[in-house]
């Protein structure tokens, strides 16, 4: 019965109301797959600001304490490393777009390009964490290498570091993939249908 009474208040609405309910539904929709992709990035910046705090704390106890002039200098690179990596990720919140203030469509263009953001960040990742990492943990390390018993564990960390290091390379092409690019894909579709 409310059935019937809905397709006849459909059938009897202009193109134009037809028009503004599909562009609010695939809004809605659109607000949806985002806000789990918001929630992620949220929680990435929270794991991000928690490991630049440890990281800067305790490699600036090492810096101070430590017996070797290489591993003072890597705790020094580690520090300025940890930030740079804090400041790139936060650095995307700036471009976050607001709750629907704005215009569909300005909404849609600064959720696309908060979302081609995110995909760089996350493609170029390899080459501003994974690889400079090496040569710091290279240096941080040299120091202790004339103990014996200590090249086990400098060798094991640095084959965990390459580890880690692929896989988190895989991750975020996968991430780009499966959740990045459809969103943008979803985005662009939906600022043609606007403009149309």
């Amino acid at each position: 019965m409310i059935e019937d009474e809905l397709v006849k208040i459909w059938q009897s609405s202009s193109n134009q109301e037809r028009i503004k309910f599909e562009k609010s539904k695939l809004m809605i929709e659109l607000q949806s797959s985002l806000g789990r992709l918001y929630r992620w990035w949220k929680y990435l910046e929270l794991v991000e600001v928690i490991s630049a705090t440890i990281c800067i704390l305790s490699f600036g106890f090492i810096a101070y304490w430590a017996p070797f002039t290489t591993t003072k200098i890597a705790s020094v690179l580690l520090i300025i490393f940890s930030i740079n990596i804090l400041l790139q990720v936060l650095g995307i919140k700036k471009i976050k777009p607001n709750d629907l203030e704005e215009n569909y469509l300005e909404y849609l263009k600064k959720t696309m390009k908060y979302l081609n953001a995110q995909k760089k960040l996350l493609e170029t990742s390899v080459y501003w964490v994974v690889l400079p990492i090496y040569p710091i943990l290279l240096l941080f390390f040299i120091g202790f290498w004339h103990i014996p018993a200590k090249r086990y564990v400098i060798v094991i960390t640095f084959l965990v570091a390459i580890g880690l290091g692929v896989y988190g390379y895989f991750l975020n092409k996968k991430r780009v993939k499966n959740e990045i690019n459809p969103r943008l894909e979803r985005v662009d579709k939906l600022i043609e249908t606007l403009r149309n």
